[in-house]
């Protein structure tokens, strides 16, 4: 009695009143693994996977032919990018019983985060020839299909999973991606309402309708494509990609500096940086551009919201400080105007550690050495473009030791 009003509970998103259920059951029966299984599931609910896969394994050590708790652990397994695992543990679970298409399903979804696309399709088919109105089946398809450039038959994938469930929210998310991905941002957004319709706080279709609306802006629109085209081919190129176009770019330089191409060569380390800095600041200024959506305002998160705003603050206060620096006639050929210079060029700067903030800003439980750099770099350039108002030559030594730890901040965040 106990643990089927657990189920229900936690059938209602209620995990915490679940879990008290759950903890009545296991005081009077310590050793009963279906028990266990829905107690980690509770804290799946909570988004606490580890502790969730270790209440989960507890339950395959009492039981190790129940199919459905391998199931949970590769689900958790995959939630914490833990591909390798999860494959090995939903293989278990289909030896154990081949005909879940389920299994089959969320097996599909992990191929297709690991770019096997086509292994990916094949195991989508083979849950669907078991059951052709799996939900979870005709979604993972459509993907791998779209992922594989055939996009009709991604679409009329997705039209047959709306047959079958018009409300439900994982198909309408996903037709929104994959529509996303294709470049065509005003279908995907009426998909991702939709599923923010029937489920308000579905993740994905929030994530989603963010991107959607910030592909109105041209720039962005692109950098997303480029990044979809990233992705699809692997993390190795996703990882050298950033590396390869510095270097190609160094050479052009050179080559054209060599060659007595000076304005050439200005005119290439002008790009290189201008697509750096656009890498770095577009996703905050796009979130600027939500600000005044009157949908995409309230799809924004508090650290969203005040990350545009800084980034966007940093930029334009840079971009005006160096045209003071150029075309202001008091300060033009005088001592004070490289400072103001390197001040301008250091406020550009500031938008990327200003980018990584977290707000409301907390001391407490930060995690991650980038986020504790970015703190320290933004205190640092502050710092510098404060003394500057009483000594650009004391400035000027602050901004050297912060161009230095701007470069490790970002050679080491590239590497990593």
């Amino acid at each position: 009695m106990l643990l089927d009003r657990a189920q229900l509970l936690l059938d209602q998103g209620r995990h915490s009143d679940a879990k008290k259920n759950i903890s009545e059951a296991l005081e009077l029966e310590p050793r009963n693994d279906y028990a266990l299984a829905l107690l980690g599931r509770c804290y799946y609910a909570a988004k606490q996977y580890p502790e969730g896969i270790e209440i989960i394994k507890q339950a395959i050590a009492l039981d190790p032919l129940e199919s459905f708790y391998f199931y949970l652990l590769g689900f958790g397994q995959y939630q914490l990018n833990k591909g390798v695992d999860a494959i090995a543990n939903i293989k278990k679970a289909l030896q154990l019983n081949p005909y879940n298409s389920e299994y089959y399903g969320l097996l599909a979804y992990v191929l297709l985060h690991e770019n096997k696309f086509e292994d990916a399709l094949e195991k989508a088919n083979e849950g669907l020839s078991i059951d052709g109105d799996n939900i979870t089946c005709l979604n993972a398809r459509s993907v791998a299909l779209n992922k594989t450039k055939r996009t009709e038959a991604a679409i009329e994938t997705m039209h047959t999973a709306l047959s079958q469930d018009p409300d439900n929210e994982m198909t309408h998310a996903t037709f929104g991606w994959n529509l996303l991905e294709k470049g065509r941002h005003k279908e995907a957004t009426k998909h991702f309402l939709e599923a923010l319709r029937i489920e308000p706080d579905y993740s994905s279709a929030r994530s989603g309708l963010k991107e959607a609306l910030k592909s109105k802006v041209p720039p962005y629109r692109w950098l997303l494509q480029y990044s979809f085209w990233v992705q699809n081919k692997g993390r190795k190129l996703q990882t050298f990609m950033p590396i390869a176009l510095y270097i190609v770019f160094r050479v052009l330089i050179g080559l054209s500096a060599g060659a007595n191409q000076t304005e050439l060569a200005w005119l290439l380390g002008g790009v290189y940086i201008l697509l750096v800095v656009t890498s770095w600041t577009i996703n905050s200024i796009a979130n600027f551009f939500l600000l005044f959506n009157p949908i995409g305002k309230y799809a924004l998160t508090v650290t969203e919201k005040w990350t545009a705003i800084s980034v966007v603050a940093a930029l334009t206060t840079g971009i005006l400080i160096l045209l003071t620096s150029q075309f202001t006639p008091a300060f033009a050929n005088t001592m004070y105007n490289d400072s103001i210079f390197i001040a301008g060029v250091v406020c550009l700067s500031l938008a990327l550690p200003l980018s990584q903030m977290e707000y409301p800003f907390r001391f407490k439980n930060i995690v991650g050495w980038r986020k504790w750099y970015s703190f320290f770099l933004v205190a640092a350039g502050l710092t510098g473009l404060f003394l500057f108002t009483f000594s650009p030559v004391i400035a000027l030594s602050v901004f050297i030791a912060y161009g230095i730890a701007f470069i490790i901040y970002n050679w080491v965040g590239l590497v990593r």
